[in-house]
C-alpha cells in the first residue's frame, strides 16, 4: 500500500484531488528519484494528471508482507523503505532481512536467503492461475488461499493473496522466521512463533463475548 501526500496543499484540496483521481478515467502518472544532497532519504514523487491539471504527490509510506518493514528491517531502514519501490526491495534489503533472521533469530544462512526470498520484495503476491473458485472470506482451513500461501502450499499451488477471516498473518510472519513453516526444523524457537492472539472467530456473541481459554 502507498501513502502519498500532497505537497503544500491543505487537506481539503488533498481529498479533493484524490477522490477526482480516483473518479478520473484519463489519469495518467510518471514517476522520479529525487535525491536531497543533506540526507540519504529518496524522495519519490509521482505526477498524477486530473483533467488539464498536474497535481505532485509526495510518497510517504508503503506497507506490503506483515512485520516485514515494522520488524524484520532495522529501525534506521524504515524511512528509506517507505520511499523507494518493491522492484529495489532484495537489492536494497535483503542483506538486512538476512541478517535478522541469521543473527536475531539464530537460523542458518541458507534459511535467512529462503526466508529473504519469500518475504522481498515487499508486496502481497496473488497468483490467479493457481487456485480456481476461491474466495476471500473462505473459511476452509486447507485452502490454498491467504497469505504466504504461495510459498508455504506445496508444489507451487498457493494461491496467496489475504483472507477475510482465518489467516493469522502474524503467527505465519512468526512461522516462517522462528519456527520450520517452511521446512527447516533446525534451531527452532517453538515460543516465538505465535503472539498468542486467540482467534476472535471463536469468541461467543453474548456477553460476557470471550470464549472460555
Amino acid at each position: 500500500m502507498r501513502m502519498l501526500k500532497r505537497v503544500g496543499a491543505p487537506l481539503a484540496a488533498l481529498v479533493v484531488a484524490v477522490l477526482a483521481a480516483a473518479c478520473d478515467g484519463d489519469d495518467t502518472r510518471t514517476i522520479t528519484n529525487v535525491q536531497r544532497p543533506d540526507t540519504v532519504t529518496v524522495v519519490r514523487r509521482d505526477t498524477v494528471r486530473v483533467g488539464n491539471n498536474n497535481l505532485v504527490f509526495n510518497q510517504i509510506e508503503r506497507l506490503g508482507n506483515p512485520l516485514v518493514s515494522e520488524a524484520l528491517l532495522e529501525k534506521r531502514l524504515h524511512g528509506f523503505h517507505n520511499t523507494t519501490n518493491p522492484s529495489t526491495d532484495r537489492r536494497n534489503f535483503r542483506d538486512d532481512l538476512k541478517g535478522f533472521v541469521a543473527n536475531v533469530a539464530k537460523r542458518d544462512t541458507a534459511y535467512a536467503g529462503a526466508v529473504a526470498n519469500a518475504l522481498l520484495p515487499d508486496m502481497l503476491m496473488v497468483f490467479p492461475n493457481r487456485a480456481s473458485g476461491v474466495t476471500a472470506n473462505q473459511t476452509d482451513e486447507s485452502a490454498l488461499v491467504g497469505w504466504l500461501t504461495y510459498v508455504l502450499a506445496p508444489n507451487n499451488t498457493g494461491y496467496g493473496g489475504r483472507k477475510l477471516d482465518r489467516d493469522d498473518v502474524v503467527d505465519k510472519a512468526l512461522g516462517v522466521v522462528f519456527g520450520a513453516a517452511l521446512g527447516n526444523t533446525n534451531n527452532v524457537s517453538p515460543g516465538l512463533t505465535t503472539d498468542n492472539v486467540r482467534d476472535s472467530q471463536q469468541d461467543p456473541n453474548t456477553f460476557p463475548y470471550v470464549a472460555a481459554p
